[in-house]
């Protein structure tokens, strides 16, 4: 391999490790795409009145002992939107069963993070479960999309 190729793969592997990144400023989202060399800019915008995100929650069925409650969150966007960043009112949130913190986390009292922050595409669903005594009110508190 001559010193040319060398630096070419060592570029394209600088490139691949630092094109990911989040600038919070302006709610701007690059992404490095398959193809290498093709980025894909993502701009994010707090009012998304085309957005719909709905939560809803189940007993998965009745049993004795700890309730176990099925959620449900999905981006039902009417523009085919990516909605980003959605946190969620829900108290004091916990479980007496794991919930898998990238799906759903509490960070404080009444903030909940759904799918680590990440984007979450038209029609996708986010699906947990979790066992308490009590079913939690969950709601939407805030989230950023892009059309």
């Amino acid at each position: 391999m001559n010193t040319s190729s060398c630096y070419m793969v060592l570029t394209t592997l600088l490139l691949v490790f630092f094109s990911c990144h989040v600038v919070e400023s302006n709610h701007t989202y690059d992404k490095l795409n398959a193809t290498i060399g093709v980025q894909e800019v993502v701009a994010w915008r707090n009012q998304c009145p085309e957005a719909n995100i709905q939560i809803s929650q189940a007993v998965q069925s009745p049993t004795i002992g700890i309730p176990t409650y099925i959620v449900s969150i999905a981006n039902l966007c009417n523009n085919n939107c990516v909605v980003a960043k959605v946190h969620v009112h829900c108290g004091w949130f916990s479980s007496a069963r794991l919930v898998n913190p990238k799906l759903f986390k509490r960070l404080s009292f009444d903030d909940c993070v759904v799918n680590n922050g990440d984007p979450i595409p038209y029609g996708h669903i986010i699906e947990f479960e979790y066992e308490t005594t009590f079913r939690y009110p969950l709601s939407v508190a805030s989230y950023v999309c892009s059309a």
